[in-house]
């Protein structure tokens, strides 16, 4: 069993400030906006990007909402954004950012190794440095999209005690679920990533990652059942994100209030359509943390 858990799962956008104001009626506080910043062609000094982010912190995880802020820098996300609005990104944690790249390398290729990344994120009224190490997958050859396995060394900084109190009850990322095919091979790929065997569950295979958290992909068919009239997604890619709440009710007064329009399943959860929750499915069910 592997020692990575769900960390958070980004989604990708042309207008932030939409995105914002649709995850907001959803229910979600986010933190303050953040420039993005990192290496730019040409450059030898990491140097602002085109896009800012906003993050939804819980108790366990976070969703993070990037958009463009600034089209006259460079834009690292374009391909991605050609493709579809939605979710990009699959962020892991890890413990230790060597450890885990060296068992990683073991059971499958296309990852670079660790990367220092800092950058100035904001912290109550003002800023504060952010720590990590990532270790990043080769776009070329994950069609899903990025992976990202990340060593948290500040995560005092973006888990702050008065950003994980969600109005809607939101607690914690509990899954993400990929839409794909079954002969694409992306079970096989999350499997190697995770070092975690799958087994089948409600329409889905699913792993459970050694550190908390899950990852599952479910075929069309099975996304059409699950989700009843929902757009089919584009595969193979991240097509729903399942987030623990304190109370279902409390919740669907909530989206009832802004004018949301949701769903509900015989799961025991409640659920809103791409359109509503920016480029993929969100699934909220009743836990305990």
């Amino acid at each position: 069993m592997g020692d990575l858990s769900l960390d958070h799962v980004g989604f990708m956008l042309r207008d932030l400030d939409a995105g914002v104001e649709r995850w907001r009626k959803l229910g979600f506080k986010l933190s303050r906006r953040s420039a993005q910043m990192g290496k730019v062609p040409g450059e030898s000094e990491m140097a602002p990007w085109a896009t800012s982010n906003h993050c939804a912190m819980f108790d366990r995880g976070y969703l993070e909402l990037i958009g463009v802020t600034n089209p006259e820098n460079f834009n690292p996300w374009t391909a991605f954004l050609d493709k579809f609005e939605g979710p990009h990104i699959t962020a892991l944690r890890c413990e230790v950012a060597d450890r885990t790249y060296a068992a990683l390398s073991g059971r499958i290729d296309h990852f670079d190794p660790p990367l220092q990344r800092l950058r100035n994120a904001p912290y109550g009224d003002g800023e504060r440095p952010f720590k990590f190490r990532n270790i990043f997958s080769q776009d070329a050859h994950f069609p899903e999209g990025r992976y990202i396995i990340i060593e948290h060394q500040t995560p005092e900084v973006i888990w702050q005690e008065e950003l994980m109190v969600q109005p809607n009850g939101a607690k914690s990322l509990i899954e993400l679920i990929f839409c794909a095919d079954p002969q694409s091979g992306l079970l096989d790929r999350l499997s190697r990533i995770s070092g975690e065997r799958s087994s089948e569950a409600e329409g889905r295979e699913l792993l459970e990652l050694g550190g908390g958290g899950q990852l599952s992909v479910i075929d069309a068919a099975g996304f059409a059942v699950r989700y009843p009239g929902a757009p089919e997604p584009l595969q193979p890619a991240v097509a729903a994100a399942v987030i623990g709440v304190e109370s279902l009710e409390h919740l669907a007064a909530m989206l009832e209030e802004n004018g949301v329009l949701f769903h509900r399943s015989d799961r025991a959860s409640l659920w809103v359509g791409p359109e509503e929750a920016n480029g993929a499915v969100i699934e909220f069910i009743e836990t305990d943390g």
